[in-house]
């Protein structure tokens, strides 16, 4: 501030003594902070709103204080931007992103903002941040901040739900939700408020995409059992909200290596679906393909098959034989067949299904690809290894160039090619 003003130190002293902060950074456990401290970060906020007629370089501050302390993509901010959460005084509709670039150049340059090394994100300083967040509370704007920073997070969320590719911006944007939650914490005590609300659809989605990820089985479940207890307080029991995310708790114990708590839970998700919202229901035949994975994953295939074949027949029925439902049930029948030794009936429809892969969602959705895994594999136990050599080369290149070379499903295509190889000697 001092070199961009122009300013001697004496001045800058003088205007660092008078700022009011008394009731900022107050003693906590970590240790005592000198008023002064946030006094500059204040005097540096008022001088980059005052050259600021839109107020975005404030709401861009506000906003980042309440985000994750680890960073915030600028494409986060450019949400926010689109979803009217950056509109300063008397700004009616969203932020333009080259608006958001210049409110974000003007704060990194007075040093309340810093830049990744590529750019794509910005980062504030933990103490900048909470002098921020303390002064919003002593202005009582610190729910109103976080149910912005909700309506940013939501709209990046939906634009998200089909990127199967983008990994990392998935369990960024669970970090950045369960950061609004930390932080609005205190005011999301009345149940039907519209914070509290739209706080529960968004630790849904951070459940969704960490189940999605499927590397990260311990953190949703950290997320998964409270989450259930509020939807569950706040919704009933029999919401169909609580209901998926029973469901989704209960997936979450299974790719934990927790089968023997995921089956009771998934087989109280589908009694109460089927009894709410009928058997035919779309929830409910997911709901009942999921207990059939966890019968399986509990090494209960006697049970998993028949549960298998009444799905794929439900979904054909209901659904359609092209849906990506139908064609998933499908493949989860020729895995469970495989399971039970039933290799004659499980080749011939891991073929259809990877055909039916291949021609409605393409040969590059991350469906085709495991289907094309599923195939293979089954060729190996079959005996068929020079049959499952080309697949698994295929599937390996394939999902090294779509997911990444580090994608757990691309180090599986790796270990069953190795595995394809060691069978033919």
């Amino acid at each position: 501030m001092i070199a961009v003003q122009h300013l001697d130190y004496p001045a800058y002293l003088q205007r660092l003594r008078a700022k009011p902060v008394e009731e900022l950074l107050l003693p906590v456990s970590a240790g005592r902070y000198p008023h002064g401290l946030a006094a500059a970060v204040l005097l540096a906020l008022d001088a980059v709103r005052a050259g600021d007629g839109t107020g975005v370089c404030s709401a861009v501050m506000d906003l980042a204080s309440v985000l994750s302390a680890a960073g915030v993509p600028r494409a986060v901010l450019y949400a926010a931007g689109q979803a009217g959460a950056l509109g300063g005084p008397g700004q009616a509709g969203g932020v333009a992103a080259e608006v958001v670039d210049e409110a974000v150049g003007r704060l990194a340059g007075s040093s309340l903002l810093t830049f990744s090394t590529g750019g794509g994100t910005v980062t504030a300083h933990r103490l900048v941040m909470r002098v921020i967040r303390e002064r919003l509370a002593r202005q009582g704007r610190l729910a109103a901040t976080c149910q912005a920073a909700t309506a940013a997070l939501q709209a990046r969320a939906e634009s998200l739900e089909q990127a199967w590719q983008d990994r990392p911006a998935r369990r960024d944007l669970a970090e950045q939700i369960l950061a609004v939650y930390e932080h609005a914490a205190p005011f999301s005590d009345e149940d039907g408020s519209d914070l509290t609300q739209a706080l529960l659809r968004l630790r849904g989605w951070a459940l969704w995409f960490l189940n999605e990820l499927g590397d990260s089985a311990a953190q949703a479940i950290q997320v998964a059992e409270p989450l259930l207890a509020d939807y569950e307080r706040v919704l009933g029991p029999d919401h169909p909200s609580t209901l998926t995310s029973r469901n989704n708790l209960a997936e979450a114990y299974r790719e934990a290596g927790r089968a023997a708590e995921a089956v009771p839970l998934h087989e109280r998700t589908l009694a109460d679906s089927e009894r709410v919202l009928g058997p035919d229901d779309p929830g409910t035949l997911t709901f009942r393909n999921n207990l059939a994975l966890a019968y399986w994953a509990a090494g209960r295939a006697a049970e998993a098959v028949p549960l298998h074949e009444r799905t794929l027949a439900d979904r054909e029925r209901v659904l359609g034989p092209d849906h990506p439902g139908t064609l998933g049930s499908r493949n989860n029948l020729a895995l469970a067949y495989q399971e039970a030794g039933r290799a004659a009936e499980a080749i011939p429809l891991f073929e259809r299904t990877l055909a039916d892969y291949e021609r409605v969602l393409g040969p590059d959705h991350p469906g085709t690809l495991t289907s094309r895994n599923n195939l293979a594999a089954a060729y190996r136990v079959a005996g068929r290894a020079a049959e499952a050599i080309p697949l698994h080369e295929r599937n390996l290149a394939d999902r090294e160039r779509v997911l990444g070379p580090d994608h757990p499903d691309t180090l599986q295509s790796r270990d069953n090619l190795a595995a394809a190889r060691a069978a033919l000697g």
